[in-house]
């Protein structure tokens, strides 16, 4: 139809019903516009999926908590200095852990766009950098990624992905300076462990160094018979551990080498030779919290270990074979309390924990499930729950002429928002107390029975572990 006779039928159409061509019309062109707006939409959602400065344009969006994808895009200044705390840890766990095996084939870390400084004889330039790394750019189609030939995987590469386990534990392992401020006389930094075997053996470890460098070495063993070896002594610190290595206080000492732990505690009538080698992947990374003058760090080189070695006490001989855990503590401990507990099998490692102080305000017990077995072991899910239910309680030993009672059962519910749920039950075998200052601080030998689901998974398993709580204390008589 030529442009003129379409012209003179618009003009009759008009003339002959106006109302009704009118409201035509109207219609017609609010169907273009509206189809022009879609188009427009998914144009610009085309070109937002492409644009290296948007974050929010992949499968899976990573963002530190608090952080909005829109202000990344209009530049907002939470956005300048961003990072992720603890990437590698995120990527190896988490990224390609068990939760995401089946639908995660390869991840890309990048850094884009960084503003860095060209010193040249001609003067200091501006100038952006980019990196990633080669491999895993190519295989996840990056648009940093540079062509096999340009660009290879160097040891720092493999290493940031694929550490050697044995070097691993050294980098996370050390210990810190401590605060130099009034503040820090209540300063501590400690290696704890923990031991069971089947026959019904079972100790903690502890080497505690204060600002000083004074160490406090303390052994509780819980003998097959139910007999109990327990003491501390002081020393002066020979070695610690800033570089990874060797923590030493007169005769006691424990020593990092090749990734595995051994340790070696001598005094009359006692003596404790362990090796601890760690199951692979099962680690938390190093934290520290920060809230005004308080101070608390918390690292769990090894949720679970394979443990042999020999302890005697007196003329009794005990082969040790078993399984174990560690971690790592430093920071301000005056009033400070805590809840914690950690559990593993062949298949499984839970732990969890919460810190109590003044400074802080309500706090919620964070929970994790890591997966032992698959072929991508690490982090399953991440949950919170509320302080255990202490239940059950009855009569346990004397303080200070008081009968203490104690609980026998503990209970708690852990979520998140991802539909993950676990009912942790605890059973208590047995308590061993420490008295303090208006408190009680117990540590259970415990039997756990945890159920739920993780990450699409069914989970369901019974082990003996470990839980620590505090207790008020009784008013003596």
């Amino acid at each position: 139809m030529k442009a003129a006779t379409a012209a003179l039928i618009a003009r009759r159409s008009l003339g002959t019903r106006p109302r009704r061509t009118l409201v035509l019309l109207i219609g017609y062109g609010v169907g273009v516009a509206v189809m022009l707006a879609l188009l427009a939409v998914g144009d610009a959602l085309h070109w937002q999926a492409q644009d290296k400065d948007v974050i929010s344009g992949g499968d899976v969006v990573l963002l530190p908590e608090g952080i909005d994808p829109e202000v990344l895009k209009v530049g907002g200044v939470t956005a300048m200095f961003l990072a992720i705390p603890n990437a590698r840890f995120l990527v190896r766990q988490v990224l390609l852990g068990p939760r995401y095996a089946g639908v995660i084939d390869g991840v890309s870390p990048e850094i884009a766009d960084n503003l860095v400084y060209l010193r040249a004889p001609s003067g200091i330039h501006p100038a952006k950098a980019s990196a990633d790394l080669p491999d895993l750019a190519r295989q996840s189609r990056s648009a940093l990624a540079i062509p096999a030939s340009a660009w290879k995987e160097s040891p720092h590469d493999r290493k940031w992905l694929r550490p050697d386990p044995l070097m691993l534990l050294t980098e996370i392992d050390r210990f810190h300076r401590p605060v130099k401020s009034t503040q820090g006389r209540s300063w501590a930094e400690w290696w704890y462990f923990n031991f069971s075997t089947p026959d019904g053996l079972y100790g903690y470890v502890s080497m505690v160094a204060d600002r000083s460098r004074r160490v406090l070495a303390g052994v509780t063993v819980v003998l097959p018979d139910g007999g109990v070896v327990r003491w501390t002594e002081a020393h002066a610190a020979t070695a610690l551990p800033f570089d990874g290595g060797a923590l030493q206080a007169g005769p006691h000492r424990v020593t990092l080498t090749r990734g595995t732990y051994r340790l070696h505690l001598i005094r009359p009538d006692f003596s404790l030779d362990l090796e601890m080698r760690p199951v692979a992947q099962l680690y938390v990374p190093p934290v520290e919290w920060t809230v005004g003058t308080f101070v608390s760090g918390y690292v769990v080189p090894v949720l679970r270990a394979e443990v042999s070695g020999v302890l005697r006490v007196g003329r009794l001989q005990f082969l040790v074979n078993g399984t174990g855990y560690h971690d790592h503590n430093w920071g301000l401990w005056e009033a400070v309390t805590w809840e914690w507990g950690a559990v593993s099998t062949a298949d499984y490692a839970l732990l969890a924990g919460m810190i109590r102080h003044p400074s802080l305000g309500r706090q919620q017990m964070l929970v994790s499930l890591y997966g032992a077995h698959d072929s991508r072991p690490g982090l399953l899910g991440l949950l919170r729950a509320s302080a255990p239910t202490l239940e059950a309680w009855r009569p346990g030993p004397l303080v200070g002429g008081v009968r203490l009672r104690v609980p026998g059962r503990l209970v708690y519910r852990a979520v998140n928002d991802a539909g993950d749920h676990l009912h942790v039950r605890i059973r208590v075998k047995d308590i061993i107390n420490t008295p303090g200052n208006g408190r009680v601080f117990l540590q259970l030998r415990a039997h756990y029975r945890v159920e739920g689901e993780v990450g699409g998974r069914s989970v369901d398993f019974t082990a003996d572990g470990f839980v620590e709580t505090f207790i008020p204390r009784p008013r003596e008589r």
